[in-house]
């Protein structure tokens, strides 16, 4: 039962590594800086440097911004798929 601990630790921040650099990667990609992307979010610049360094990890609505702002999807920007494309919406 102890053996699952450590695994899950490594899982969840292996997760939120792959998160950090996604969401650098899109934010360099969008040509923003974090004091740029953190206007647009409505946070602060220190909290998006969190975001990309793993010393914070963002709540669900600002996760669905950023994935709104970026034209993405939830799992992509998770890093659960490769493919950066949102779902189509169902009118």
């Amino acid at each position: 039962m102890c053996d699952i601990i450590p695994r899950v630790i490594t899982y969840l921040s292996e997760g939120l590594d792959m998160f950090s650099n996604r969401l650098k990667a899109l934010r360099e990609d969008s040509d923003l800086t974090q004091s740029e992307l953190a206007k647009i979010l409505n946070i602060s610049r220190e909290t998006v440097s969190g975001y990309e360094n793993t010393d914070r990890e963002p709540n669900f609505d600002t996760t669905i911004q950023i994935a709104n702002y970026f034209n993405v999807s939830l799992d992509y920007l998770l890093c659960r798929t490769d493919v950066p494309a949102p779902y189509p919406k169902h009118k």
